[in-house]
């Protein structure tokens, strides 16, 4: 974990500042994501001649939150990294970031105020404090969605896609009959099956509004809506309605169902790059299904968001924002979307996408923003706890566990409360007397 003090005091006067370079550290070692990453760090550097981003990959989400930790205590911080969304409390108290919304307003961008309202709600509230300031860029980000192989669909006699569980279980069914193998496949990332499927149903996760009102949250989900979702997976899994993903000829969720071995696939937004690419036909995406009679939720944003570290002049932060003035662009945000399959967190990108009449290739994206600007509730902005990896971890482990046959969904539930109440009571020592922003 961070806890840091001050590498440096930031002014409130910036003086005209002089060309300068800086280092982006992003999360990605190849693929799409990567590439287009680095595209968007070659427009930059050929939009302007003043300043220069380098970029450079250290490894995954994990392993460039645990270097960008070793290297600030070294004093060889990057200036902007990219942090994944589970790692957002920790940046947010570790005394070693310069919050975004700072960083625009002090380096007096008139010629390009930011107007932090335009960004999606449920994006805008998942980085903000409990003011409404952005303490972070709202990067790459995805949401759950439902993917249907409209063909495979049709030809069991479902004309229309899931928008309820129990239609789900019933679609399921009939495919099952119709002779499909996998009706549906999910890997379980407790992203979806848990986190996601909880903001959507608006039951919450923890306690002081799923940890956004104190440290001292305890978790909540192995009751109520989440323990329902979950006992329903693990029938539908044993009934062979809900296929692991490992147990497909791939071993991905995402290819299982994009060369049609699997009829529906519970997904991220972003799974649209390789779908697209596989040259599937016949794909339906929708938002994921919520339980029959009761009110629909925004979902959450997944992905990652862009920080900004203490410790360098002002020239170097005069670039990071002209950088991030150039990633707000609606241009790169839709080019950014197009090559990953990432959304538009904008909603002027979003505007600017629909009036070039160009929506349909970014469907999926536009069902995910449709998603996170449903109205929501006390828990709609999602979980802010700490120790959000690990916890994951053991949910996952105490799950697998019921799916073997060694415990009941009751229990992994409840073992994984215990176990992650135990890291967050950890996560309030670490951070004893912090106040949350």
């Amino acid at each position: 974990m961070l806890r840091l003090g001050l590498l440096c005091a930031l002014t409130l006067a910036w003086p005209a500042s002089k060309a300068a370079s800086f280092d982006f550290w992003y999360a990605h070692t190849g693929g799409p994501i990567a590439d287009a990453i680095k595209s968007l760090c070659d427009g930059f550097n050929a939009s302007q001649r003043r300043h220069r981003v380098r970029c450079t990959s250290p490894g995954t989400y994990e392993q460039t939150m645990q270097k960008t930790i070793a290297a600030y205590r070294a004093g060889k911080q990057p200036a902007v990294v990219e942090i994944y969304d589970v790692g957002t409390l920790d940046m947010m108290l570790s005394g070693a970031v310069y919050p975004v919304f700072q960083l625009m307003q002090e380096a007096n961008q008139a010629d390009d105020p930011v107007d932090w309202q335009d960004y999606i709600d449920a994006v805008r509230s998942y980085y903000a404090t409990s003011a409404g300031n952005l303490y972070s860029l709202p990067f790459n980000i995805s949401t759950a969605a439902l993917y249907t192989n409209t063909a495979q669909l049709a030809a069991a006699g479902v004309t229309t896609a899931p928008q309820t569980w129990e239609a789900f279980q019933a679609a399921a069914e009939k495919l099952k009959a119709a002779g499909q193998s996998c009706p549906a496949v999910s890997d379980y990332n407790p992203w979806i099956m848990l986190e996601q499927i909880a903001a959507v149903q608006g039951a919450p996760l923890a306690t002081q509004n799923n940890g956004h009102g104190g440290l001292n949250a305890k978790y909540v989900f192995n009751t109520g809506m989440p323990l329902r979702f979950m006992e329903d997976v693990m029938r539908w899994r044993q009934q062979r309605l809900l296929i692991d993903a490992a147990a497909t000829r791939t071993g991905s969720q995402t290819l299982a169902f994009a060369n049609g071995e699997c009829a529906m696939a519970i997904d991220a937004t972003s799974a649209w790059s390789a779908i697209r690419t596989s040259g599937i036909a016949n794909v339906g995406v929708s938002p994921i299904p919520a339980y029959a009679g009761t009110l629909r939720r925004n979902s959450v944003p997944g992905g990652a968001s862009l920080w900004v570290m203490k410790g360098y002049d002002t020239q170097v932060y005069a670039a990071v924002a002209a950088f991030f003035s150039y990633l707000r662009q609606p241009s790169s945000q839709i080019a950014f979307a197009r090559r990953t399959g990432y959304v538009p967190v904008t909603r002027e990108a979003v505007r600017v996408l629909q009036q070039n009449g160009a929506a349909d290739s970014l469907a999926p994206a536009l069902v995910g923003i449709s998603s996170m600007s449903l109205p929501g509730n006390a828990y709609s902005p999602g979980a802010r706890l700490g120790f959000s990896t690990q916890f994951r971890h053991a949910w996952r482990e105490e799950v697998e566990n019921a799916f073997a046959g060694r415990q009941s969904m009751k229990s992994a539930l409840d073992r994984a409360k215990s176990r992650g109440d135990i890291l967050l009571r950890r996560f309030e020592e670490t951070y004893a007397g912090a106040t949350l922003p």
